[in-house]
């Protein structure tokens, strides 16, 4: 079986969709764009959508590499394993992982999971698909493993400190690649491709109770990032829900708003409607003259209550619909009943 052959620069740029001369923020920004259009969980449908997802994430992360090696980014190089891997999961989720547990167990990530508006009601379970990283196992997260025999440090070209300009200034103490040696006796681990992780695809099944708000948090224990202290235990991860708007209900508390319209002669003379709520539509019986903005409530056919608390009702605002076409028969109707005066529609109705 022919072996993977790792990503090069040229082509991580050109999935990307950016020039080697782009700016940090412009990569940042496509890598985003990228990650969350190719996400497994928002392409269910699309078999090949994980595929791509790696090799997105990998394109950034040998993109990353490639900057961190040069002078001008000597910044971003000097940046330790764990901030780095935490920026990764910040682009693709949101995350801010937890500083105050850092020490003893693993940041604490966060992942943003939108769901529609009616599944939050009445509740789901779902699968969602969470990239976590695995130490490598051949290089022990190190990225590099040792060679039979020396080579220049390729960071500060054998000088045992950090060179910067084209003059070749010294700039700073001792190399951090080479710890002043000026070479080193490993190279770039080929199991993960210097990266010192691999990056897999996690399966969490979600079960969402009925009347789960926006916001709403679920914590899965231990599957955060993992510790970088020896014997540490990993942080959690926190699934953050995000409820979709809907296009007829909105929610206040336990209660659901709508707005109804009906057309003027069924607010003239009454009668029933089915109003939609979110078990089927539901009889509502209209009285002769109602008037726009009319209030009419459905008890219990709102959102569930938690915790033993009943359910919300059903809020239906009506919408009196004016007729924008008028055919000739309706124009000369209406004229009439506006020559009996200002209330004459009401009076007519209510003969």
């Amino acid at each position: 079986m022919p072996e993977a052959k790792p990503m090069t620069t040229r082509e991580s740029y050109r999935i990307l969709g950016v020039t080697a001369k782009a700016e940090l923020t412009e990569i940042r920004r496509r890598f985003r764009a990228l990650a969350q259009k190719y996400h497994p969980d928002l392409n269910p449908d699309n078999p090949k959508a994980a595929a791509q997802f790696r090799r997105i994430v990998e394109a950034y992360e040998t993109v990353q590499a490639h900057r961190a090696r040069t002078p001008k980014n000597e910044k971003l190089y000097y940046r330790s394993r764990r901030s780095a891997k935490q920026e990764f999961f910040e682009e693709v989720l949101g995350i801010n992982p937890s500083r105050e547990s850092v020490q003893a167990m693993g940041p604490d990530f966060r992942y943003d999971f939108r769901i529609p508006f009616v599944d939050a009601l009445l509740g789901v379970s779902t699968t969602i698909v969470v990239p976590r990283f695995v130490p490598c196992g051949r290089c022990r997260n190190r990225g590099r493993v040792p060679t039979d025999l020396p080579r220049t440090c390729p960071d500060c070209q054998g000088q045992g400190y950090p060179i910067k300009g084209p003059g070749l200034f010294r700039s700073g103490p001792e190399c951090r690649n080479c710890r002043g040696k000026g070479e080193i006796q490993e190279e770039p681990c080929p199991a993960c491709e210097g990266k010192g992780h691999h990056i897999h695809l996690r399966h969490y099944r979600l079960d969402i109770p009925a009347g789960t708000e926006d916001g709403a948090r679920f914590r899965f224990v231990g599957e955060g990032g993992e510790s970088f202290v020896k014997g540490g235990q990993p942080g959690n991860l926190e699934v953050v829900v995000s409820v979709e708007p809907h296009e007829f209900f909105t929610r206040k508390g336990r209660d659901l708003h709508c707005q109804f319209k009906v057309s003027f002669a069924q607010a003239a003379l009454g009668g029933e409607v089915q109003v939609p709520t979110l078990r089927g539509y539901v009889t509502l019986n209209l009285p002769r003259g109602t008037q726009n903005g009319d209030i009419f409530r459905f008890p219990a056919a709102g959102a569930p209550g938690g915790a033993g608390q009943p359910p919300g009702d059903q809020i239906v605002e009506v919408v009196v619909a004016t007729p924008e076409r008028l055919s000739l028969v309706q124009r000369n109707i209406l004229e009439e009943l506006a020559r009996q005066g200002k209330n004459g529609v009401n009076r007519a109705a209510h003969e």
